[in-house]
């Protein structure tokens, strides 16, 4: 009989989580958020996207109804799951892949990609460098890309972090020196779980990102419901990374 695979943390999260997924308060201004990448990547139909933490495919249902070939790519079975219910609810097609964003698999180039609301990235695997974890990230992504394609990916906000730790808010366990926070979560079946989230202040995810090869177009506020084109604040929760692979 075949070893059963040992599941990461956030693996076994997300199998628990997927079904409440969508009731989560962050979920709910999808609609604000496809209009906003609309206007930002300036899709055209037919193009190629590649939607990186698809989860249960908020974001990319909507943008394949409007005519995009969407990929999804997420760690969790349940996750996609849900999102293979979506898009037939919807009646689109998008083609949803279970993959460890650190190591995308060889793909025909994409036009954009998306990575939002910590899909994969800043949520730190058992086994990493928070560091080199986000690193990985971004250059798996930067491998499927198109020369002149473009990215926007959010981030969590270490100004916001440091504020709070400060305050004597911050609800985990914090890292000063690589600036990841270990929180307590629940599992499956009552579990807890114990999973770590790399956070970046501005100028170094800008710095991340140019070193994997990504030319910056802007770092902006992303916070879930506010996404704006403006720099964060210590008040936003996240970042938003607007970049391009060089043509």
């Amino acid at each position: 009989m075949a070893d059963t695979p040992v599941r990461s943390g956030w693996e076994r999260y997300f199998a628990g989580a997927a079904d409440t997924y969508d009731d989560e308060s962050f979920t709910r201004a999808t609609d604000a958020e496809i209009a906003l990448l609309r206007d930002v990547l300036s899709f055209e139909p037919g193009q190629r996207l590649l939607d990186v933490g698809c989860g249960t495919g908020r974001h990319s249902v909507p943008l394949a109804a409007i005519g995009l070939q969407v990929t999804g790519v997420d760690l969790s079975p349940q996750m996609l799951a849900g999102a293979q219910e979506r898009a037939h609810r919807a009646g689109v097609e998008v083609e949803l892949l279970e993959a460890d964003a650190r190591s995308l698999p060889p793909m025909a180039p994409f036009d954009a990609a998306i990575c939002l609301c910590e899909g994969a990235f800043c949520l730190v695997a058992d086994d990493a460098e928070p560091l080199a974890h986000d690193r990985a990230v971004l250059e798996s992504i930067w491998r499927v890309l198109r020369p002149g394609g473009r990215l926007v990916l959010t981030g969590l906000n270490a100004a916001r972090l440091l504020r709070d730790w400060q305050r004597g808010e911050v609800a985990g366990e914090l890292d000063l020196m690589t600036l990841t926070e270990t929180s307590s979560y629940p599992g499956e079946g009552g579990s807890s779980l114990s999973l770590r989230e790399h956070y970046h202040l501005p100028d170094a995810l800008r710095t991340l990102a140019e070193a994997v090869g990504f030319e910056v177009d802007h770092v902006w506020a992303g916070g879930a419901g506010d996404w704006r084109r403006e720099p964060a604040t210590v008040d936003d929760y996240e970042l938003m990374l607007v970049a391009r692979r060089p043509s």
